[in-house]
């Protein structure tokens, strides 16, 4: 009869979710986008033109999918890794966002 190891591990064939590391990935794209504008806007003295606003609204887009991709992937049965990190990050993102169109909206 074969003998069972001591500290021997079973794990329940989980995963880690593809909509969390999706989630991520977007959350992170559009934190990336956002340094770069912010960059190509101080290069150019303050005076950004349209196209980097409509960057920006992009990017506002993007990490609001990603927010909802991240919440509905808590939703799996999987490792909370990915999903708690892309929705964590896409939640500040967005809200990074919506600040940043706010207040341009009041200045």
């Amino acid at each position: 009869m074969k003998r069972k190891k001591k500290n021997s591990f079973k794990f329940a064939g989980k995963k880690h979710s593809k909509r969390g590391k999706i989630s991520l990935a977007l959350a992170l794209c559009a934190i990336i986008a956002g340094i770069g504008m912010v960059v190509f806007t101080i290069q150019s003295g303050g005076n950004a033109n349209v196209y980097i606003g409509c960057a920006g609204l992009s990017a506002l887009l993007l990490s609001a999918v990603a927010l909802l991709i991240g919440l509905t992937s808590l939703r799996e049965e999987s490792y909370k890794l990915f999903p708690v990190l892309g929705s964590v990050c896409s939640g500040i993102t967005f809200a990074g966002w919506l600040a940043i169109y706010a207040l341009g909206f009041y200045m």
